[in-house]
């Protein structure tokens, strides 16, 4: 059996948009007859095919050359991990008679299949937030990973198509760091079986200092992976944040540097689990829990590891900060603000199984899994870029 594609959500370098709800109609969006319209329509404006007598041009021909010409251009429904493995499963099973419908719909993904690289999107909804009026779906946060022209052409149908705004979605100091503390609180709780120093890793924090020189673009402090652990330690008397804590001590008593200064901006994190900056994002693929893990707690079964509670707690955030009812936000962006960080969707169903990672089989906590590979097209894609230019 061919590996299946890895979960769309991870390992890819994904600029951030935040959209309002998308104006549809009578005709639900998330129908398969909607989406394949609109799938037609995309590739037609991609490919500079004529709509109504005009010619539609989107780039010169330099800026695609080297793509090759657009194959394809699909939407479809985005499930959980657990439902993208069932669905490849069927897929390759040739005795399957027909795929199983999704039974909870997290999103929409835009793929877009060009002869020499593949490009995509995804529209994420918050299952746990009130109802979009009627004719509107509300798909608050964007991902997208496409090229200028092609990404500008793909916004303005989002425009165009739903009557839709479509912004960057900008993060502060305090979503980005707030983001790591939903981590490192997830792996040095008692039920967890993994540490901060296996997940996490050496951690890269910049601080940046927009409006004040142009001298100093952006300070890099990188700290150790054994180091890590040490500093949530020491912040521990701060329950929300002892991470942020411990580090702005440090800074301030070592290089007598505020980060709380309205001046000193934290605008990107990188670490093993993920890349995070003021508008781009990068999620690793969490590792899975063994075949058999019991917690501290009366040895009671556990259900996902630590590592993939904090990437559903931490998508759970981004959601709410894209719709804008984001703990993080300012008081004067929203009238109510949730307390504290959302809990994760899947993380409170109950007889919820055990998640495996797409292409992955973990036989222990310990080992890490090979990351699955897409062959479509008969070929391997290439690898995503890192987070440097970020």
């Amino acid at each position: 059996m061919n590996d299946i594609p890895p979960y769309p959500l991870y390992n890819r370098t994904y600029n951030l948009y935040r959209l309002s709800p998308l104006h549809h109609g009578d005709t639900p969006l998330l129908a398969d007859r909607a989406l394949r319209t609109h799938a037609k329509r995309l590739k037609e404006q991609l490919k500079g095919d004529n709509v109504r007598g005009v010619q539609v041009d989107f780039a010169s021909a330099d800026d695609t050359a080297k793509l090759g010409p657009l194959e394809d251009c699909s939407w479809d429904l985005l499930g959980d991990e657990d439902a993208w493995i069932d669905h490849h499963h069927q897929l390759q099973d040739p005795e399957a008679s027909q795929l199983s419908p999704l039974t909870e719909v997290r999103g929409v993904q835009v793929s877009l299949e060009y002869e020499k690289q593949s490009y995509n999107a995804i529209l994420l909804r918050d299952l746990r937030s009130a109802a979009a009026p009627d004719g509107f779906s509300s798909l608050p946060l964007l991902l997208v990973k496409m090229p200028g022209p092609i990404r500008q052409v793909f916004l303005q149908y989002l425009r165009t198509a739903f009557d839709a705004h479509v912004a960057p979605l900008r993060l502060s100091s305090t979503f980005i760091t707030g983001s790591m503390e939903i981590y490192f609180k997830r792996l040095s709780a008692s039920t967890s079986t993994q540490s901060i120093q296996d997940v996490v890793r050496q951690l890269n924090v910049q601080l940046a200092f927009p409006n004040t020189t142009t001298l100093l673009k952006h300070v890099d402090v990188t700290i150790a992976a054994t180091d890590v652990p040490g500093f949530v330690t020491r912040g521990k008397h701060v329950r929300d944040k002892p991470f942020t804590t411990a580090l702005s001590s440090y800074l301030a008593k070592h290089l007598a540097l505020d980060i709380s200064h309205s001046k000193v901006q934290i605008s990107r994190i990188s670490c093993n689990s993920f890349h995070l900056g003021t508008e781009r994002l990068k999620l690793a693929a969490p590792d899975t829990l063994a075949d058999t893990s019991f917690s501290d707690e009366g040895g009671a079964s556990q259900d996902a590891s630590a590592g993939q509670l904090a990437v559903e707690e931490f998508l759970t955030s981004l959601l709410r900060e894209a719709a804008g009812s984001g703990k993080f936000l300012p008081e004067d962006l929203t009238v109510s603000l949730r307390d504290g960080t959302p809990s994760s969707t899947a993380s409170t169903r109950t007889g919820r199984r055990k998640r495996a990672v797409s292409g992955a089989a973990a036989t222990n906590s310990n080992q890490k899994r090979t990351r699955a590979k897409s062959q479509e097209h008969g070929k391997s894609k290439d690898a995503d870029e890192e987070m440097d230019d970020l």
